[in-house]
């Protein structure tokens, strides 16, 4: 039901209290994703980073291109998802920094559309 006042469905403050809720996230990745190697990468990790969550998940390639080690951490087996989830409670602070830095410069329209124009020869 819309809120009469901002004209709002409350789904968009629905979301950012379901991403913002945890201190991080945590996910597997579907076996054909891992098997190829694809580097598939979850629109709701990327959220998670952007609201300076960590975020721990199965590893699909995408660490060929993402930063990882810190705030964000692609892992293979349940012993590398054990030390990253002891990595992140060490020093949450310094992790939250780490995965708001990466959705900033990877996921970020404003850092990244610049750069994907430029490479197509449509922008400077």
């Amino acid at each position: 039901m819309a809120d009469r006042e901002s004209g709002s469905s409350g789904l968009a403050e629905g979301y950012t209290d379901w991403v913002t809720g945890p201190l991080g996230e945590f996910s597997c990745a579907q076996r054909v994703y891992v098997g190829t190697r694809c580097g598939w990468f979850s629109d709701r990790s990327a959220c998670y980073l952007a609201a300076g969550r960590p975020v721990v998940v199965q590893d699909t390639g995408f660490s060929d291109v993402l930063p990882t080690g810190e705030g964000l951490f692609a892992v293979r087996t349940p012993e590398e998802a054990a030390e990253a989830f002891h990595a992140i409670r060490r020093d949450y602070p310094h992790h939250s920094k780490a995965a708001r830095r990466i959705a900033v410069e990877h996921f970020d329209s404003v850092q990244v559309l610049p750069r994907l124009l430029a490479k197509a020869g449509i922008a400077r």
